[in-house]
């Protein structure tokens, strides 16, 4: 056993460790988790600590008796690493819809520009985490400014409502060597300058979602994502990209979208270049500048390119892999 001040074992049983875990990160600015389960109904991390794990063998499981709320909620300057959050064991398939169980939250109560709510920079890297009906990963009300951003690695989620949950007045959140599979949404990113890379948005109901449709985000999108995939949604049938309302512009580079459509309702300043596609539809309905520059498709033709009340849709240097240009 270690012996170390800031190390928590494990009492694999339904103990509610919560109490132990926030007192430890009180007193310490760290807490350690050995192998083993805790079951937890909320922690809440004060800001500049630290909760880490051994990897896969460290279990922090959600309550059963939590119907609204988190596992972790992250502070400001902190880091959790290497733990498996699991919200329920049983949960081995997407979720219908986004519910109010979440995984790690990244919350602060910004509604504007203005500093006052906004959280500060904080790491999540090496978790995986399982079986939420909200978010695996959830950002909401951290504010505008490039210090209040969530910097997320090497994490794996399955079987939540959305994988990643970015709502409104949430940015300059980074991903990086994400996979978030077998979601009902694996990415719903509803504020402005997220950026993902080398992440994996496969096997989910829609890989990515983003909706202004009511117009409550006037900073909307703006953001890219550069070598990532969405395939294979919903049984090949779904969709890889939705996007709903979207004014301010988003870069897809260097991706790939395999067997998921492309749905964008009246959207602004999309661009998708140097991008692999097979077998999708694409539909763009109303709207301003969407651009396909440098894309290869499977095959593409006007039953699989529905363009309606827009103008503004462009494709450069885009052939089918026979050769042939892609024409509206």
């Amino acid at each position: 056993m270690c012996d170390f001040k800031y190390y928590l074992p494990s009492t694999n049983d339904n103990t509610d460790r919560t109490g132990e875990i926030r007192s430890m990160l009180e007193q310490h600015g760290v807490c350690l988790l050995g192998a083993g389960t805790y079951v937890v109904s909320g922690v809440d991390m004060p800001d500049h600590t630290a909760l880490e794990g051994v990897g896969d063998a460290t279990t922090v499981l959600l309550s059963a008796d939590v119907q609204d709320g988190y596992a972790v909620k992250v502070g400001s300057f902190c880091t959790v690493k290497g733990i498996h959050f699991q919200g329920d064991p049983d949960q081995t398939d997407r979720p219908a819809d986004v519910g109010t169980r979440h995984g790690i939250l990244f919350e602060g109560d910004a509604t504007t520009k203005d500093w006052q709510g906004q959280k500060r920079n904080s790491i999540v890297n090496n978790c995986f985490i399982t079986g939420f009906s909200g978010g695996g990963i959830t950002c909401r009300g951290t504010g505008y400014s490039t210090l209040s951003c969530m910097l997320v690695s090497d994490c794996h989620i399955l079987y939540c409502g959305a994988g990643i949950n970015i709502s409104w007045f949430s940015e300059f959140h980074k991903f990086t060597n994400v996979l978030s599979e077998k979601c009902r949404y694996g990415c719903v990113n509803n504020g402005g300058n997220n950026v993902f890379v080398n992440c994996g948005f496969n096997a989910n109901t829609t890989a990515f979602f983003m909706d202004n449709s009511h117009g409550n985000s006037v900073n909307n999108s703006h953001g890219s994502a550069v070598a990532c995939t969405f395939n294979h949604s919903d049984g090949n049938k779904g969709i890889g990209i939705h996007a709903i309302g979207m004014n301010v512009g988003y870069m897809f580079s260097g991706c790939q979208i395999f067997y998921s459509k492309i749905v964008l309702e009246n959207c602004k300043g999309f661009i998708f270049d140097t991008t692999n596609f097979r077998e999708i539809d694409v539909t763009v309905n109303g709207g301003g500048l969407v651009m396909f520059t440098n894309g290869a498709f499977r095959t593409a033709n006007r039953d699989s390119l529905q363009i309606t009340d827009n103008d503004h849709v462009k494709f450069v240097n885009c052939y089918t892999r026979d050769g042939e240009p892609v024409v509206v």
